[in-house]
C-alpha cells in the first residue's frame, strides 16, 4: 500500500534517526542558486565526500537542500557543527532526511538493471584515460607539498591565488569567517586573487591550516599562502 505524501519538514519530525542524508532548511531563497549551493558544498565537505547536492528553484523547495554524505560518520558530524552557522545572513537548520538517499539504493545495485537501459551507468574508463588521472593525481600530490613548503612568512593576512573566475568576495568570506578572528576580504577578479585579514598572525594560521588545498570543487583547490609584508 503506497504511503501518503509528506512534505519534507513533516517527514523529519516523524523520523529523524541519524542517516546519510541531511535536510537543511531555513537557507535565504533570495541569493542565487549557484552561488547558495557552492557555499553549502565547501561548507558540508569539509566533513566527508559529498555525493549529492539537490536544490530546487520551485517554490515548494525553496529554501532547502538535501546533502548526501558517502557515510552516516560525515553526516552527523557535519549536522553537530554547521547547525545554526550563519550563511548569507541566515541560521543553518539542519535535520536528518526521514528516508535514505536514492543514490544508495544505485551504489547497492538494486536499480542496475533501470541504470543499464537508460545507459547511466559509468563506462570502463580506456587505459590512456586511467594513466592520465594518475598523472594528475601524482602532480596534485606534488604540487601540495611544494605549497606547504611555501607559504611565507607568518603574519595575520592571508593571500589565496589562482581563484577560477567563478568565485566571488561572498562566496570567499562565507569560507573564510568559519575561523576567529576574521576581519576582512578583499578579492581582485582580474587576477585571480583575494585578500583575507584575521585580527591576530594565531588566527590566520589556524585559518591557513584549514584551508589550505581545499576542494572548492573537485577540481580546483584553493592556494593559501601569508601574504607579503
Amino acid at each position: 500500500m503506497n504511503q501518503p505524501y509528506l512534505h519534507p519538514a513533516n517527514q523529519i519530525i516523524q523520523d529523524s534517526a541519524p542517516k546519510e542524508t541531511l535536510y537543511v532548511t531555513g537557507l535565504n531563497d533570495k541569493i542565487k542558486l549557484d552561488d547558495l549551493k557552492f557555499v553549502l558544498y565547501i561548507l558540508f565537505s569539509q566533513f566527508g565526500e559529498v555525493l549529492q547536492m539537490v536544490m530546487k528553484k520551485t517554490q515548494k523547495l525553496r529554501g532547502q537542500a538535501f546533502i548526501v554524505f558517502q557515510n552516516i560518520t560525515y553526516a552527523t558530524n557535519a549536522k553537530a557543527a554547521l547547525s545554526g552557522m550563519i550563511v548569507y545572513d541566515k541560521p543553518l537548520i539542519i535535520e536528518f532526511a526521514y528516508k535514505k538517499s536514492v543514490i544508495f539504493d544505485r551504489i547497492e545495485g538494486k536499480f542496475y538493471y533501470k541504470q543499464k537501459q537508460h545507459k547511466e551507468l559509468q563506462p570502463n574508463l580506456p587505459n590512456e584515460l586511467m594513466k592520465e588521472k594518475k598523472q594528475k593525481k601524482f602532480e596534485e600530490k606534488i604540487q601540495n607539498n611544494n605549497s606547504n613548503l611555501n607559504q611565507g612568512e607568518i603574519n595575520n593576512v592571508l593571500l589565496i591565488e589562482s581563484l577560477p573566475p567563478f568565485v566571488t568576495e561572498i562566496m570567499l568570506s562565507e569560507l573564510f569567517r568559519q575561523y576567529p578572528g576574521y576581519s576582512l576580504i578583499k578579492l581582485i577578479p582580474a587576477r585571480g586573487l583575494a585578500f583575507v585579514e584575521y585580527q591576530n598572525d594565531d588566527q590566520a594560521t589556524v585559518a591557513l591550516k584549514g584551508l589550505s588545498n581545499f576542494k572548492i570543487t573537485p577540481e580546483c583547490q584553493l592556494k593559501v599562502k601569508y601574504a607579503k609584508k
